[in-house]
């Protein structure tokens, strides 16, 4: 028999970016609320063979070792993946349409996904305002911009339709660690609880919401008004299993992010973020897809990590120590097949590259990638677990030729850039989730029930999932008071 359950306002399931401050919203706007987290505070989360000393001088050590140990668990826990690698923060100055896309007339337009996720621009615009200030009120340092970033020579101009070189803000893992303790301090005085290695199993709907998460303890049952599904990435099964379930309004989603990472020598890709930390460079294809740069690690490393059945990669940026190497991301925003399921086209070309990589991702240089065979070189690569093979034999023949492409125009905007022995390892698979349906206020066709960050299927990001966190607090604080 379960003890009788708790009774709560809401129940914030996740503890990355949009968990944290949705449940410091809603806590501070007076509700009752419990963040449940699978993982651990954010410092046990850190690299298990390194004792992480509470001053950060050896955060930097935990950075070198925590990136491809089978051991690791910094996907979880407090903070999430976001705070742990993708702690470049967006736009410090003020919110861009950073994207571009093909619309129905054939004009190529930019967009923000912020935007679309809570309209219009100007109330985006606030929203990660507003995330800045709150950071900063809890230890971010304030930033030293002094405004948009200079115009880019003509080349790029030329070779590129989308170029958003807006200024950005960064934080390390150590200053990440003060500040997500100072917000959970806050969360915690406001009357908030947190809940540490509590997995959730089950969100019922009925009059009020019942959630049962397994708990060092055993069993725990909840009930509470509101739930706010603030998952990562690696929560997507469970979140597809969650709206099936429930019966949220959804559809499967229709384009994906697909790609590879470029990683070369730290000097020679300096030109690439010369005006700004996270330069965002994209031209449309011959099938009227967007080819772009994303995710810029200046001294950083490539991290892979077991996603679904296969391993995906993604980058490390903002190192407390910085690497001799750079890397950055090229994806392709994919109209998959009618009738196809995006998410499962997007897991479908990871697996074919974990499936030639023998269960490791596959990397080789760009000389490689263009002559479609392997030479008896090491490659010069932070990855340290990947097969030697070249990526023409698991890649699709399009995605090959856009990667191509934009090393090309990255070589005549910025000559010599890319170099024939640049490492290109794949696969990158981004915005997998299936398309939710949600209001402006991230509530699920299920009253009450919130889904932020990945999880909404919107937006991913620091920011960006802090944004959409606080929009589902506001909205809930004002359910619960109404």
């Amino acid at each position: 028999m379960l003890p009788p359950p708790d009774t709560y306002d809401a129940v914030v399931v996740g503890g990355g970016p949009s968990g944290i401050f949705a449940a410091h919203g809603a806590a501070l706007a007076g509700a009752r609320v419990l963040l449940l987290e699978a993982g651990a505070p954010m410092a046990d989360s850190l690299c298990p063979r390194v004792k992480l000393d509470t001053s950060g001088r050896l955060v930097r050590a935990s950075e070198r070792f925590r990136m491809q140990c089978p051991r690791c668990t910094c996907l979880t826990g407090l903070g999430g993946a976001a705070f742990h690698f993708d702690t470049n923060l967006g736009y410090s100055h003020a919110l861009t349409r950073s994207k571009i896309e093909v619309d129905e007339t054939g004009e190529i337009r930019p967009y923000s996904t912020l935007e679309r996720a809570l309209p219009p621009f100007t109330r985006a615009q606030d929203a990660v305002r507003e995330v800045f200030d709150l950071l900063r009120q809890h230890g971010l340092p304030a930033s030293d911009d002094s405004g948009p970033a200079a115009d880019p020579p003509g080349a790029v101009s030329e070779l590129f339709e989308g170029v958003d070189l807006s200024t950005s803000q960064e934080i390390t893992v150590d200053r990440a660690l003060t500040v997500v303790d100072s917000v959970m301090t806050a969360f915690v005085e406001a009357g908030g609880e947190v809940a540490f290695r509590s997995r959730v199993t089950s969100i019922r709907a009925g009059d009020v919401f019942r959630v049962t998460a397994a708990t060092p303890a055993g069993e725990r049952e909840v009930t509470a008004r509101s739930v706010v599904v603030a998952g990562g990435k690696l929560g997507m099964s469970w979140i597809r299993t969650v709206v099936a379930g429930l019966g949220v309004a959804h559809e499967p989603t229709r384009k994906v992010d697909i790609g590879v990472r470029v990683e070369g020598a730290r000097e020679q890709f300096g030109p690439l973020s010369a005006w700004c930390d996270n330069p965002k460079l994209s031209f449309v294809n011959d099938r009227g897809e967007s080819v772009r740069t994303f995710c810029v690690c200046a001294g950083g490393r490539i991290m892979q990590y077991d996603f679904e059945d296969t391993v995906v990669l993604d980058g490390q940026h903002c190192m407390t120590k910085p690497t001799r190497r750079s890397n950055f991301g090229v994806v392709t925003t994919v109209a998959v097949p009618p009738g196809t399921d995006g998410t499962e086209h997007a897991l479908d070309l990871a697996r074919a590259v974990s499936k030639r990589g023998g269960g490791k991702p596959v990397a080789c240089t760009v000389a490689e990638l263009r002559r479609e065979r392997v030479e008896d070189v090491a490659l010069d690569t932070s990855l340290i677990d990947f097969t030697h093979a070249p990526l023409s034999e698991c890649l699709p023949t399009g995605l090959v030729s856009d990667v191509l492409a934009m090393v090309d125009r990255l070589n005549t905007a910025f000559p010599d850039l890319v170099a024939d022995s640049a490492v290109v390892a794949a696969p990158v698979v981004e915005r997998i989730y299936p398309r939710l349906v949600l209001s402006e206020h991230m509530e699920s066709s299920v009253p009450g029930l919130y889904f932020v960050g990945d999880a909404s299927s919107k937006v991913i990001g620091v920011t960006y999932g802090a944004a959409t966190g606080l929009a589902a607090a506001r909205h809930l604080a004002g359910s619960r008071r109404s």
